[in-house]
């Protein structure tokens, strides 16, 4: 019979603290929620830093693409010193010729390295002026 009282006692308890749980399961997610955005924002960075230090370290440069039929490429690769025109297609790649530096005319630009916050002020101006274009200022007719 004294048992009777304690599960009573130990049910009545567990429904009424329901609430306070739920709270403390509410915090449990957010806390985790951060963790979670925390390690994927490190996560990025450290991947990023390792793409950036691997960056200029290749052998390897396409220099121009053109585009014969819907899979078929002939392309201009630089590899190391030397220049190579190639063709690739779904299923191989084969060597057309080897070119020397005078005989390609155009040269891709070389990228400028630009951080988050200049890109990102860059496109506010460019937008900023897309805006002022819109609408144009009016002039009178008589001045």
């Amino acid at each position: 019979m004294p048992y009777d009282h304690v599960i009573i006692l130990a049910y009545s308890m567990s429904s009424e603290s329901g609430g306070f749980t739920s709270v403390l399961k509410l915090i449990g997610l957010i806390i985790l929620c951060a963790l979670i955005i925390a390690a994927s924002y490190f996560t990025t960075k450290f991947v990023g830093k390792k793409q950036l230090a691997n960056k200029g370290k290749s052998n390897f440069r396409s220099i121009d693409v053109f585009r014969v039929t819907t899979n078929k490429y002939l392309q201009i690769v630089e590899i190391g010193e030397r220049y190579f025109c190639i063709s690739v297609t779904k299923d191989k790649i084969s060597l057309i010729c080897e070119l020397d530096k005078e005989e390609i005319k155009h040269f891709p630009p070389e990228p400028v390295e630009k951080s988050f916050k200049e890109c990102m002020t860059d496109i506010f101006k460019k937008k900023e002026k897309e805006k002022k274009s819109e609408f144009p200022k009016f002039n009178k007719e008589k001045e």
